[in-house]
């Protein structure tokens, strides 16, 4: 390991350090800590600190890190000869991202070098020792998430709740544990909020509108949605219950239930019955929308349905003095069939009718087969992109032939998706 080039210039080095979520209390991976390191050990080599990256709370898992980005951008414009991490895993946990890269680095001339873990990636021992600590830090973010969700499992399994507590609740720890109490504020709130909207008088948007003219706000202050407020109603964790995902089968809690399971029942009738009306108001089909034209107002017709008065008509998009024209649908379409009964249609019109139905239908026919070709290269071009990766994973192509065939993939799947668009 070179610590100047030759001809004396000095090296220049950026700095690059990351915690995830999960790391964050670990002392020895605290961003502080990495950046200290890091700096000491440039210093101790004689390269000079260009740059600083940090990724706080990002996963290694992916390379869509915000720094971790810039880093890359900044290395193909050769603004930096050296990256220096406190650990390998800090730069990836991912075997696919982290050769990816470190080829593409290594063709631009730039090494990646770790404080905790020396060593000349460019011998053959080097080598080998750099693949192993890249293994065995994969095995340990796979076996990290495997034993995370098995704790959190066994946490639910004791009827406890391994998330952020819902509105109504508060989250509680101490050295030992950590549980999920009743909010002294909006608990008693919520269990109000169930048994008013099990009356029927209130729909979801009056009712967010009402507990806001109450003074009462989300965790982070702001304003409680209708959409969240369906939620709240719907979430059976109010019931006492806890579980892990979504569809499992729900367990009785270790914490408070703030309704009963009768007024519970009670509220998503009342959902249920708004759902109805809803589909009722979107129910109507539009038999002459795009065709109605507004004399009066000189200009086309928008088809609308009231929210509030259940009413559907058609709209001039244009104002005729100072307001639109309305027409009720049912008087519009009622009149339908006796313009119907009144239409005839001339033979030769009917053969001209005929035979471009024909035309469009063998159009549609032609334009089906043609779908079903471009999403079959599509299908093929992404199997051709991961023998790409095997390849250049298993040094059988250069990093050059690569990024030049990938280029390729990715052109021709552009112009196949837009055809798939059109179609």
């Amino acid at each position: 390991m070179m610590e100047k080039e030759e001809g004396g210039k000095q090296l220049r080095c950026c700095i690059y350090a990351r915690v995830s979520t999960e790391e964050q209390a670990e002392r020895d991976l605290s961003i502080p800590f990495q950046l200290e390191r890091c700096r000491y050990h440039a210093q101790g080599k004689g390269w000079k600190v260009v740059r600083e990256f940090v990724d706080a709370g990002e996963s290694a898992r992916t390379d869509r890190r915000p720094e971790f980005q810039k880093m890359i951008a900044a290395a193909r414009a050769k603004e930096f000869d050296i990256i220096l991490v406190h650990k390998f895993d800090r730069f990836a946990r991912n075997d696919y991202d982290f050769i990816i890269y470190e080829k593409e680095l290594e063709d631009l001339g730039i090494t990646i070098e770790s404080v905790s873990e020396p060593g000349d990636a460019s011998t053959p021992a080097g080598y080998i020792g750099r693949r192993m600590m890249q293994v065995i830090s994969t095995w340990y973010s796979k076996n990290l998430a495997i034993e995370v969700k098995k704790g959190m499992q066994k946490k639910v399994e004791n009827g406890g709740w391994p998330k952020k507590a819902p509105f109504g609740y508060v989250n509680r720890h101490d050295k030992n544990s950590a549980w999920v109490e009743v909010d002294p504020k909006n608990g008693p709130f919520v269990t109000e909020a169930f048994k008013e909207f099990a009356t029927g008088r209130w729909t979801l948007e009056s009712w967010a509108e009402h507990a806001y003219s109450l003074g009462y706000r989300s965790k982070n202050g702001n304003f409680i949605r209708k959409t969240a407020w369906s939620k709240i109603f719907h979430n059976r964790f109010y019931l006492g219950e806890t579980w892990l995902t979504q569809g499992d089968v729900p367990i009785r809690g270790a914490h408070k239930p703030l309704v009963d399971e009768a007024t519970f029942t009670q509220v998503q009738e009342v959902l249920r019955q708004h759902d109805k009306h809803k589909q009722r108001t979107h129910r109507h089909k539009y038999l002459l929308r795009g065709l109605v034209y507004s004399l009066e107002a000189n200009s086309p017709c928008w088809a609308e349905t009231h929210p509030k008065k259940r009413i559907s008509y058609y709209r001039s998009r244009a104002k005729n003095g100072d307001s639109h024209v309305f027409y009720n649908t049912r008087e519009i379409e009622s009149q339908l069939p006796d313009i119907f009964k009144s239409i005839t249609i001339s033979e030769e019109a009917r053969r001209q009718l005929r035979t471009k139905l024909e035309d469009w239908f063998q159009a549609e026919a032609s334009g089906n087969e043609e779908l079903k070709k471009a999403e079959t290269r599509l299908a093929k071009l992404d199997r051709m992109e991961k023998n790409l990766q095997r390849l250049v994973i298993e040094e059988d192509i250069s990093f050059a032939d690569f990024k030049e065939h990938r280029s390729r993939i990715e052109a021709e799947r552009a112009r196949l998706r837009n055809t798939v668009d059109a179609i």
